[in-house]
């Protein structure tokens, strides 16, 4: 069981690939529906630089109840109240049986 604090929405790749032509067409990048979702931040650095110029880096342990089908992401946007906190790359997925839960690390 989780402790709603927030959703988690999954970029979907839709088209691509080759015209009649054979000229090559890009994807189109979608979200899906959101997913209620537990998350707790797990790195906060607001004075991270990058070639010279300030960034800040966060990085967060997502809970989402385990489905019947595998979880499968590789970019996920964390949203809470409304709000966008951020779209990340998946750094890991892993099932934990004995909760019924899936832990994402973004």
């Amino acid at each position: 069981m989780i402790i709603q604090n927030g959703t988690i929405q999954v970029q979907c790749s839709d088209g691509g690939g080759l015209d009649s032509a054979g000229y090559p067409t890009s994807a189109v990048q979608t979200w899906g529906a959101p997913i209620p979702c537990q998350f707790i931040p797990t790195k906060h650095n607001a004075l991270a630089q990058r070639t010279g110029e300030p960034v800040t880096e966060q990085s967060y342990t997502i809970l989402v109840e385990a489905q019947a089908r595998p979880f499968r992401a590789n970019r996920v946007r964390l949203m809470q109240f409304g709000h966008v906190l951020g779209e990340f790359s998946v750094v890991s997925i892993e099932l934990l049986e004995a909760v019924g839960e899936v832990r994402i690390i973004v």
